[in-house]
C-alpha cells in the first residue's frame, strides 16, 4: 500500500494546478449523488437540525455557566473544551455557509 506524503505547510500555484488537473474527476458535477432518495434527504435534513440544535445548546450553555471551569485541574483538560468549541463553532458557520441554517428542517 502506498503512503501518504505529509501535508506540506505551503505549496505553490505551479503545484497546486498539477494536482488539481490530475485529480479524479467529479462525476456528478454539483456534489450530490444522484442515487439518494427523497426519503434520504430528508433524514439527513432532520439529523442536521438536531445535531444544529443540540450543539447551539451545548455552546449556549459552556457560555452561560461556566462554573465547571473552576472544577477542571488539567490543563489538557481545557485546551480540549476549548479546542471542541472551536470545533463546533467551524461546523456550524460550515452549515451556515452550505444555505442549510437559514432554511428550516423538517422537524419530526
Amino acid at each position: 500500500m502506498k503512503e501518504i506524503p505529509p501535508i506540506p505547510e505551503s505549496i505553490s500555484h505551479k503545484k497546486l494546478k498539477n494536482l488539481f488537473s490530475n485529480a479524479k474527476k467529479d462525476f456528478y458535477g454539483n456534489g450530490q449523488n444522484s442515487f439518494s432518495s427523497a426519503e434520504e434527504n430528508e433524514k439527513l435534513e432532520k439529523l442536521l437540525y438536531k445535531w444544529s440544535t443540540t450543539s447551539k445548546d451545548l455552546l449556549k450553555t459552556l457560555k452561560e455557566d461556566q462554573s465547571y471551569l473552576a472544577a477542571i485541574n488539567k490543563p489538557n483538560s481545557l485546551l480540549a473544551l476549548g479546542a471542541m468549541e472551536a470545533h463546533i463553532n467551524m461546523a456550524l458557520q460550515a452549515l451556515r455557509a452550505s444555505g442549510k441554517d437559514d432554511q428550516p428542517f423538517s422537524k419530526e
